[in-house]
């Protein structure tokens, strides 16, 4: 293995990498862009006028068929697509406040936009370190919601889901309330091989659903909203006013069909692979695996050390291998254990099982050395 030259920057040191244990390979922009075009040329389709047209056609209609849905629109972002459901949901409902685990992406990387742009409140819907269950619904079903949302999987929790009986219970006891249920499912492509199900009949449980095509799918950029048709014609007006709607966003469109063609039929491999790792790494001494085994294609990886000592040895490892372990550490409430996530995508495909148990063994002995 070739080992990268030095660098203090981080961001620096990542881009000088050539594997990554997590992710997908750096994008070649010529590259992408190259292959892009030969699979335009093989799909035809012309471009896009403000995201009207064959190709946003195509793939709305492509993921409403996937999801089971009347309809479906584009957008240019997942947090603008979670903003535009969350605000129509509310002005359905007559109410501003929306129900969301306290570690939801909502919260923790969206910079509360549901507060800042559009005055909405928040109610706690589960506990820090556990999904969301029945009981805690029953809990804030005691007061006035204007809509009930689930990260599935749940990201900050190690990418967990709820059993198909916790999911199926949670969402008729909201739609016995007459409560909207919206689902993130930036990942609900990843979360596939857990139900072994349709994708339909798991977004037939909420009244819209919000999917990404980054992520597992590797796809340039890029949402949909998915639900009845009176949500998606409100959902395009809302794209209007936010600026979702740009002049061209072919490259996005074709991008996002060529991830749901070539990509999507990976997620149960990628799902094998966080397995077969999580077992690997499960056996080294002092590592924890959450969950265990892995819901989708990630997991979480906590082990004795210090954050400055487990960044160092994260910085060390990449100059000396060329590979990069993770972008950057999870929070983690208990002192001299640090945590990371494993996100298992296409460049993770080629690496060995026993390197990785190498390498992640090499950077525990070197956290071990800071407690």
């Amino acid at each position: 293995m070739d080992a990268v030259a030095p660098a203090q920057d981080p961001e620096v040191l990542r881009r000088s990498c050539s594997r990554f244990l997590s992710l997908d390979h750096r994008l070649d922009p010529s590259v992408a862009l190259g292959e892009l075009a030969a699979y335009a040329a093989r799909l035809g389709g012309k471009a896009d006028q403000y995201g009207e047209g064959d190709l946003a056609n195509m793939l709305e209609q492509r993921v409403a068929e996937l999801l089971g849905k009347p309809a479906a629109l584009f957008l240019p972002s997942g947090t603008m697509a979670q903003m535009i459901a969350l605000r129509i949901l509310t002005g359905r409902s007559g109410c501003r406040r929306v129900a969301m685990h306290p570690r939801a992406h909502f919260e923790e990387y969206e910079a509360r936009a549901y507060q800042e742009l559009h005055g909405l409140t928040a109610t706690r819907f589960g506990s820090y370190d556990a999904l969301p269950t029945l009981a805690d619904l029953e809990t804030l079903l005691g007061e006035p919601v204007g809509a009930v949302t689930l990260e599935m999987p749940l990201r900050r929790l190690g990418c967990l889901l709820h059993s198909w009986d916790e999911l199926t219970a949670i969402a008729q006891r909201v739609r016995a309330a007459r409560v909207p249920l919206h689902l993130d499912g930036a990942r609900l492509w990843e979360s596939l091989p857990f139900y072994d199900r349709p994708y339909a009949e798991i977004a037939a449980l909420f009244d819209t659903v919000y999917v990404a095509f980054d992520k597992g799918l590797g796809g340039l950029a890029g949402a949909m909203l998915a639900g009845d048709a009176e949500f998606v014609a409100e959902a395009r007006i809302w794209r209007r006013r936010a600026g979702g709607r740009m002049l061209r966003m072919f490259p996005y469109l074709l991008s996002a069909l060529q991830a749901l063609e070539e990509r999507l039929p990976l997620m149960s491999e990628f799902h094998a692979k966080a397995c077969a790792i999580a077992r690997t790494l499960g056996t080294l001494t002092g590592v924890l695996i959450t969950p265990n085994p892995p819901h989708a294609n990630a997991f979480l990886v906590t082990l004795p050390g210090k954050p400055a000592a487990a960044r160092q040895a994260r910085l060390d490892i990449a100059r000396e291998t060329g590979l990069w372990l993770f972008d950057d550490l999870v929070d983690c409430p208990v002192q001299g254990l640090v945590s990371f996530e494993i996100s298992v995508r296409g460049a993770t495909l080629e690496l060995e099982d026993q390197e990785i148990e190498r390498l992640l063994d090499d950077f525990r002995r070197r956290c071990a050395a800071s407690v």
